[in-house]
């Protein structure tokens, strides 16, 4: 079987025994006897596999052309004994898409190297066979690039290239050195290189070349005289890059981040540079927005046109950095067209600034990844839940704080739940049923108060994931908080018959004014419009 990384000696047999480990619970009942048959597929992680449970032990046949497919038929192992294994396993599968993964390629604090690790595990889980690092505030990775990586940074990338390697996931690493780069300099391209070459030695095989976030026009007087454009530098230097790459091994994979990476594609910059840029290089395109809501065929098409090349979506979801920073994105990924894979070769996912919390939706993309066709967001963010927290009491309690974050910039309701409540308390308070609509407060805020102490345990299961979300879970707490504290006022209301409208003691007004600033000065954001909205609608009507 072809191994999935150069210069690695992964076999099958150390992607089974890792796959064990990490599913060790799971799988801790049954022994595996596995047996391997090298076939020629359309797409080298497509697979079948036959299984049959004897007694305690599985017996198996997989047939794949690279450890990647083996890898992602136990999933499909793994799926049959969770649920029960009552009939044998005869199941064949590929993804839709060829480049399936993630990018780090937020501002902030980078993930910890910990967190890397424990994520490629999952992402093998979630049928990702991609994995770029580009952290944009990482020192070595826009800033020093010039200098050769430190003996520590390679170490530590070979460990990521490794468990990369026993998950099916191809690590990639990126160079941005557009901020001081000499496009006309040898020496600048060679400094890109020495970094590659480094990497390429401990078993990388796919490198980044990021143009991305940089100034637009030529900074340096020898660059302006050879270059009439900043497309020109761009696809030569980069072009320079991949030549001497193919030198190293014909089989290396370059891609590259173009420093206009959103909107129509319709731009003179793609179309210059699409037009000179090596056709084998890879071109990263993040849609119509930096953050897109949608990214849909018509689009794709369009930005192959003026590219030359189908689009790399580099999707910025469920990205959280710089101003959404107060934000959780949660949710499952929405708003990417069913049959894209047909007009695009891939999409990396750029995720939040907390890596525990980034696996939720990114367990929705890797579905949507492997089969956009078949892919319900709903169905695959309840299977996300499950994955990240097995304990059901646990998960419940979970998915009732996740539902107040829904929302993000591909769309969904941020807080659905919620708006059933004030849809009824709301509709009970102006019928004239005050006491009624109080009970619905109430319960409502008793009940995020519930989940909020569970979740709050120091027997959580996990606990970095509580770690990350903290401060949300302090606004969790503070809007139960609220809306007890609203349900105590309206206890204490009446309904004006003649004016067909709510009335309160003196200074109900200001109680509930007082709740939602304290509400305001937390700083994260959770509940959408709820609470807010229909609260301080209610301070109207009693001051009317």
């Amino acid at each position: 079987m072809k191994n999935a990384r150069y210069d690695l000696n992964t076999s099958s047999q150390d992607v089974l025994n890792h796959f064990l480990q990490v599913h060790k619970e799971e799988l801790k009942n049954f022994d595996f006897e596995i047996t391997t048959n090298h076939v020629v597929n359309e797409s080298s992680d497509a697979f079948e596999v036959k299984a049959q449970l004897n007694g305690s032990k599985v017996i198996s046949t997989i047939s794949t052309m690279s450890l990647s497919g083996y890898r992602y038929a136990l999933n499909a192992i793994l799926k049959w004994i969770k649920n029960d294994a009552n009939e044998d396993l005869v199941f064949s599968d590929q993804p839709h898409f060829t480049f399936r993964g993630v990018i780090e390629g937020f501002y902030g604090k980078p993930w910890s190297h910990e967190q890397r690790l424990r994520s490629l595990d999952f992402f093998g889980d979630f049928g990702m066979n991609a994995y770029f690092i580009a952290p944009k505030d990482a020192p070595w990775q826009r800033f020093n690039w010039r200098a050769p990586f430190k003996n520590d940074f390679l170490d530590l990338t070979r460990q990521l290239v490794v468990r990369g390697a026993l998950n099916g996931v191809n690590v990639a690493v990126c160079v941005s050195p557009g901020l001081s780069v000499k496009y006309s300099d040898p020496s600048d391209i060679d400094a890109v290189i020495t970094r590659y070459q480094q990497l390429y030695e401990i078993g990388v095989n796919h490198f980044g070349l990021l143009w991305d976030d940089i100034s637009w026009e030529l900074q340096h007087p020898e660059d302006i005289k050879q270059y009439s454009s900043t497309a020109k530098a761009h696809s030569d230097f980069s072009n320079k890059v991949y030549e001497k790459l193919l030198s190293i091994d014909s089989e290396i994979k370059l891609t590259v981040c173009p420093m206009h990476y959103n909107g129509r594609g319709v731009i003179p910059y793609i179309e210059e540079l699409g037009s000179q840029l090596s056709p084998e290089i890879n071109l990263m395109w993040t849609g119509r927005q930096i953050c897109s809501e949608y990214l849909d065929i018509s689009d794709a098409i369009i930005f192959e046109n003026s590219a030359h090349r189908k689009p790399f979506y580099w999707d910025n979801f469920p990205v959280n950095d710089g101003s959404m920073q107060p934000n959780l994105y949660i949710g499952p990924i929405r708003g990417r067209e069913k049959g894209l894979h047909n007009h695009s070769i891939g999409l990396l996912s750029n995720p939040m600034l907390q890596g525990e919390a980034s696996l939720i939706p990114l367990s929705t993309v890797g579905e949507y990844l492997w089969n956009s066709e078949k892919y319900v967001a709903e169905d695959a963010w309840e299977r996300a839940l499950e994955k990240i927290i097995p304990i059901k009491d646990e998960r419940t309690s979970l998915r009732h704080f996740f539902r107040t974050s829904l929302g993000s910039t591909v769309g969904g309701d941020p807080a659905p739940d919620l708006r059933k409540v004030f849809n009824e308390g709301v509709a009970l308070w102006r019928s004239g049923k005050i006491e009624a609509s109080s009970e619905v407060f109430r319960k409502a805020g008793n009940e995020i108060i519930g989940h909020y102490k569970t979740l709050m345990t120091q027997t959580f299961s996990n606990q970095t994931l509580i770690e990350e979300i903290k401060e949300w879970l302090g606004k969790y707490e503070l809007g139960g908080r609220t809306l007890l504290g609203v349900a105590d006022v309206l206890h204490r209301c009446t309904f004006d018959q003649e004016k067909q409208m709510i009335a309160g003691p003196a200074g109900s007004s200001t109680q509930i004014s007082e709740l939602l600033d304290q509400l305001r000065a937390h700083k994260k954001r959770l509940f959408g419009d709820q609470i807010e909205g229909p609260f301080s609608e209610l301070i109207a009507e009693l001051e009317a």
